[in-house]
Formats: structure tokens, C-alpha cells, sequence
């Protein structure tokens, strides 16, 4: 009987190992921008002609939740969506919360007005042009799922009528 359950709890552990890896998560693009980098993403952003796309998850999500996938979901989504015309940046909330109270950090004003009307519920999703002081388009995990192709055709649409402005 012993030497039965050792082949058994060897399945178990292989079952839950193969179960966790097929959890949903975020597929960040290669050339994802951390927080940190921010400021040498502006000049690249600039040369390139695109806008930036700054998305504030938790740093933990708890995988049990049937809403934390429609969240992750609705990231990938996003990520899909704006890829072609921004710079994706892992957002830090605090920092953002923090210049919103008077901290000076350096987050751009667009920022703080974009997060703060972008919604309630993760992802939170803020666009704005390669400088940053212009806001593109907001929206959070509830929006992005009902009409975010919506939301972001419309961010990339006032990108490209920022872009022309700047050549004429």
C-alpha cells in the first residue's frame, strides 16, 4: 500500500505543476518600459512618432478569483490594441497617487487627470502622446471588455491628428 501512494502523490504534483502554468497572465511586449526607464522612454517614444500607453495592474493577483482572468484578459487586450502606436509602460500607482497629492516625482499632469477618471477596476489603462502632456484615452477592466476597441481607436485616431499637426 505505501509503495502505491508515492506513483500517486508524483501525479498530483505534475497534475497541479501543469494546472498553475495554464493560469492566465500578462504577455508583455519585449520592449515594455519599466517605470524606472521612463524618462529615456520619452526620447525613443519621440523618434519613433508614438504615443505611451501606461497600464497599472496589482503586483499580486490572486489566480482562485474568476475575475482576477477577465482582468488579465482584458490586459493582454489592451496591450493588442495600443502596441502598434505606443509604448507600453508597467505603471506604478503609487508614484502616480503620490504627485497627485503634491509629491514632486516627476509624473506628467496628463498622467495624474487620466488615472484619476481611467475607472475603478484593473487593469487601468491611460494614453498619452509621445510627450506626455496630452491625454489619448482612459479606461479600466470593465470598459475594456464592454468598448475598449472603441476607447482606443479613438486614442489612436487623436494620436495620428497629433502627429500630423507636428509636420505641418
Amino acid at each position: 500500500m505505501e509503495v502505491m501512494k508515492f506513483p500517486v502523490i508524483l501525479l498530483l504534483v505534475a497534475l497541479a505543476g501543469s494546472v498553475a502554468s495554464a493560469a492566465p497572465k500578462v504577455r508583455w511586449p519585449r520592449d515594455v518600459v519599466e517605470w524606472e526607464k521612463l524618462k529615456e522612454a520619452e526620447k525613443v517614444a519621440q523618434e519613433e512618432g508614438k504615443g505611451f500607453a501606461f497600464i497599472f495592474i496589482p503586483s499580486i493577483w490572486d489566480a482562485k478569483d474568476a475575475g482576477v482572468a477577465r482582468s488579465i484578459d482584458a490586459t493582454n487586450d489592451a496591450i493588442r490594441a495600443l502596441k502598434s502606436f505606443c509604448l507600453m509602460v508597467k505603471g506604478d500607482y503609487q508614484e502616480v497617487v503620490d504627485a497627485s497629492r503634491g509629491k514632486d516625482n516627476g509624473v506628467p499632469k496628463a498622467l495624474i487627470t487620466g488615472l484619476s477618471g481611467a475607472g475603478n477596476t484593473y487593469p487601468l489603462v491611460v494614453v498619452l502622446d509621445g510627450e506626455m502632456k496630452t491625454l489619448l484615452g482612459k479606461t479600466s477592466g470593465k470598459e475594456i471588455n464592454e468598448e475598449g476597441s472603441k476607447v482606443f481607436r479613438e486614442a489612436k485616431k487623436k494620436h495620428r491628428e497629433l502627429q500630423k499637426s507636428k509636420e505641418e
